[in-house]
């Protein structure tokens, strides 16, 4: 069956996908915009804009520059943005609000609701990438964050809403634990890769051992853990190096900041890299891959990477994370936010290399079963395809 869409009237369906920024579009969700354009759907993207505007473009789709204000929480610029959204949609008519990540869905959300008396209202896809790290803290960005995950919740009973998530932890959370799955409720294998572009080598082949991670320079995804399992581990006479490839998130108040970066080189002899083109060279460069997160990610792109380089990992016993490694199958799960037992699972598979090798073959495998951009693209067409015949 062609991954097309039915058109209802002479225009193509429109696709109106909002995403804080160019760079998230570039860096996970070029499959999806690629997905959406070759299922003959006009794609308009609505975006902060850096540096990414031709880059989208080149993929099919045009781009409205947006400022979501990432850092804001103020209620009245809150509004604002609502209300341009709601301009927009106006304006461009889409026949699908494809909203990614929990801002623009709260923002597409609100706009979506308050144009409950509007015939012509587009269908509303909420992408969900991860509860984010609000729902794993307390005070008041947990009470914020809970007010979203129910106002998402709210709009899932309607018939003209889909959601998408990438694991079932971050489903319960919406659904309720036990709940069985409404129909509209897609969980897809987080952002998809293309094994074929990922070569894999032995995992051992790497000599002094290299512990590697891949994200933002943001506290959230642990990195500091990494980097103090990399001292136990030196206390213990074992010598590991340390790569950090992602460059920092300013935009961010959990950025790591610059004088940190640096300590942790002049002190330990992290390398930290900043953002890296070849990512697939820098896992060849690897000996294992590790996701020390603290939670709130949906799958982690960094992780299926790493995973179709055919690398071992070692990841937080977080949702996502657990969901695509099964302990002592892909690789070892450990509890977030603890350095010494992140410490023991890296020495365990570094005095194991024929184990950590078999690992690194069985993270390859589990990406083939659901986490490739094809099926990927397919689960969501189909998803968009049952929502436009309501």
């Amino acid at each position: 069956m062609a991954n097309t869409i039915e058109h209802r009237s002479a225009r193509p369906e429109k696709a109106m996908v909002l995403i804080t920024e160019d760079w998230f579009a570039l860096s996970h969700f070029k499959p999806l915009i690629r997905a959406l354009v070759a299922a003959d759907l006009e794609v308009v993207v609505v975006t902060h804009v850096a540096n990414g505007f031709s880059s989208i473009e080149e993929l099919g789709a045009r781009v409205i520059p947006f400022d979501f204000a990432r850092a804001s929480r103020g209620p009245v610029q809150q509004l604002r943005m609502i209300q341009n959204l709601r301009r927009l949609v106006r304006e461009e008519q889409p026949s699908v609000v494809h909203a990614i990540a929990l801002k623009p869905i709260v923002l597409g959300g609100a706009a979506f609701l308050i144009r409950r008396r509007d015939a012509s209202r587009p269908k509303l896809v909420m992408h969900l990438t991860g509860v984010g790290f609000a729902g794993t803290t307390k005070g008041t960005a947990q009470v914020i964050h809970a007010g979203a995950l129910r106002l998402i919740a709210t709009l899932l009973r309607r018939p003209d809403t889909a959601l998408f998530v990438e694991n079932p932890d971050d489903a319960a959370q919406v659904v309720g634990v036990g709940k069985q799955l409404p129909t509209n409720v897609t969980i897809l294998g987080g952002a998809g890769v293309d094994l074929e572009r990922y070569r894999t080598s032995p995992t051992m082949a790497v000599f002094p051992p290299v512990a590697g991670f891949a994200g933002r320079m943001v506290w959230s995804k642990g990195v500091d853990v990494l980097v103090e399992a990399q001292r136990l581990l030196a206390g213990r006479g074992l010598t590991l190096d340390v790569y950090l490839a992602g460059a920092r998130d300013p935009a961010n108040p959990r950025a790591v900041a610059l004088v940190d970066l640096d300590r942790w080189r002049r002190d330990l002899g992290v390398t930290w890299l900043g953002h890296v083109e070849d990512i697939v060279g820098f896992w060849q460069d690897v000996t294992i891959a590790v996701v020390p997160s603290r939670g709130g990610e949906g799958l982690p792109r960094a992780m299926l990477e790493a995973a179709a380089c055919a690398r071992p990992l070692i990841v937080s016993d977080v949702p996502g994370c657990r969901y695509f490694v099964r302990d002592g199958i892909e690789g070892l799960v450990v509890p977030p936010d603890h350095p010494a037992a992140l410490a023991d699972a890296i020495e365990r598979l570094i005095r194991n290399p024929e184990l950590a090798a078999a690992m690194g073959r069985n993270a390859r495998a589990r990406v083939a079963d659901g986490f490739t951009e094809a099926l990927v693209a397919e689960a969501v067409i189909n998803a968009y395809r049952k929502l436009l015949s309501r």
